[in-house]
């Protein structure tokens, strides 16, 4: 499967090209498009709309690198984040008696 597979007509897609060096190492500098089918079902309004959020996302890049704030903000959202998903989705050993281990896949609350 291809991505092309995966898309539909009314995606938009925020691709992150990494700039490299010649020996396929990251410069640390990134590349960030908006992409979209010309072919988008979507009203001109909502087409816009939805074209509007992802500039904002795209926005939050150079916002962040002069916000250290910001920055930092983010990335404490993204470890709680993290951590939730992690307690959510990880199971748990309920008991284990000689060779057999019961397994819990049940969310923590």
């Amino acid at each position: 499967m291809t991505i092309k597979d995966k898309l539909n007509l009314e995606d938009f897609i925020i691709q992150v090209k990494p700039t490299m060096t010649e020996d396929k190492r990251w410069t640390g500098e990134v590349d960030v498009s908006v992409i979209s089918s010309a072919d988008n079902p979507l009203c001109d309004e909502d087409y816009y709309g939805v074209l509007e959020f992802c500039r904002v996302i795209c926005a939050s890049i150079p916002l962040m690198e002069k916000d250290e704030y910001l920055r930092q903000k983010a990335i404490d959202f993204l470890e709680k984040e993290d951590e939730l998903h992690n307690k959510k989705h990880k199971p748990k050993v309920v008991d284990k008696r000689d060779n057999v281990v019961v397994v819990s896949f049940k969310p923590e609350e």
